[in-house]
């Protein structure tokens, strides 16, 4: 099979080294930053990597680069995502791409009669959260008859924090102030609301040595999920784990108004202030570190008229041996499976379709164990 692989950092680097370990798999690796696309390339060291420059933002090379692939994964930001969709649409390849934005998300699925039309299956939001945590939670919910309550806990933190906000940047900058700044979803009572991101706080204990965290409101994490659980789910949300006191310093610059994309002028010229935040994050919270990557969920309801707690969580460290962080195995491994399944004809769902609903969770489930990514589970009755 033939993948395209779009973007060069370090999930697309995830994704392009997990694709390469089956022998029968060839890929094209796209990015417009032709140095990044050489280094990862005398990473890889593989003879079965074709380089391509590519100006993403450019539908017409873009649909020219996904004809040559059977499955197309997108590893850019997520504001290229509709574009890439389009893309696929017009040339009939299948798409899976990181998500992690719910407005570019609901266009996609605005665009499924297309897919439909061209043969095709796009599946947003395949990386981590979202992603395997709408996966996983799919898993935990088909437990139940009712559910009271669904909390999704998921972080990628460094093993040993520096810095005041004791955080270790492993994934795009943009995402991440993206996660601290949007509105997020959640499922009260039964009605789906929006809440205010970096709220919520509550405090969430990790066996040792990562211990008491806190964890509150971010945006994306849930993506589909109420649309597709929503029901038979009364209360469902979605919420960062971080170190504690990191949410009320970034809490504190989002009230001061940093994350505005305002320009400001000042005596030296136009500043934006988020792109100002944006390099300062990247320079304080850039340094080497193991990271880990911790992912918990809860959920209480009813199995058959009996009260259940069941929880099911991931706790996975960095690679040492590979050079590969937590967060790409957790963000790069779950879309280079899910690939591979649509590759091999294990999802047959056409269309913009959820994770959560196309992917076989059992399938996923052992693709992960091959990778030395396991799966905790408890179930408890409670009555």
């Amino acid at each position: 099979m033939r993948y395209l692989v779009l973007g060069a950092g370090q999930q697309g680097r995830a994704i392009a080294f997990d694709l390469l370990r089956d022998p029968e798999n060839e890929l094209i690796l796209a990015d417009n930053d032709t140095d990044l696309l050489e280094e990862v390339d005398s990473w890889l060291d593989d003879t079965r990597v074709d380089l391509e420059p590519l100006d993403a933002s450019n539908l017409e090379e873009l649909a020219a680069v996904m004809e040559d692939a059977d499955v197309a994964i997108s590893a850019l930001p997520f504001r290229f995502n509709l574009g890439t969709t389009e893309a696929a649409i017009a040339v009939g390849t299948h798409l899976i791409d990181l998500g992690g934005n719910n407005d570019v998300v609901a266009g996609q699925l605005e665009l499924d009669a297309a897919a439909r039309e061209a043969d095709i299956v796009v599946i947003p939001d395949c990386g981590l959260a979202p992603g395997m945590s709408a996966i996983l939670a799919a898993d935990v919910a088909n437990r139940f008859s009712r559910i009271d309550s669904l909390r999704i806990r998921v972080g990628g933190l460094p093993q040993r924090p520096q810095g005041e906000l004791d955080y270790m940047l492993t994934f795009n900058v943009e995402g991440l102030l993206n996660e601290y700044s949007e509105p997020c979803v959640a499922v009260v009572d039964g009605e789906t609301v929006l809440v205010e991101p970096l709220g919520d706080i509550e405090r969430v204990n990790f066996p040792e040595p990562w211990g008491e965290l806190e964890a509150f409101n971010t945006s994306g994490g849930l993506s589909t999920l109420p649309r597709s659980l929503g029901h038979k789910v009364e209360n469902m949300d979605y919420k960062t784990l971080r170190y504690p006191g990191h949410a009320e310093k970034m809490r504190g610059l989002y009230d001061q108004g940093l994350f505005s994309r305002e320009p400001r002028q000042t005596s030296e010229g136009e500043v934006v202030p988020r792109e100002l935040l944006a390099k300062m994050v990247e320079e304080v919270c850039t340094y080497p570190e193991a990271d880990v990557v911790l992912l918990r969920i809860l959920a209480t309801g009813l199995k058959g008229g009996v009260p259940i707690i069941v929880r099911s969580q991931i706790v996975d460290r960095f690679d040492k041996e590979n050079g590969i962080t937590a967060m790409m195995r957790m963000t790069g491994y779950p879309a280079a499976i899910i690939a591979q399944m649509i590759a091999r004809g294990d999802v047959t769902a056409r269309g913009v379709v959820p994770g959560e609903r196309a992917v076989s969770f059992e399938t996923f489930r052992d693709e992960l164990k091959h990778r030395d990514i396991y799966l905790e589970e408890f179930i408890k009755v409670t009555e």
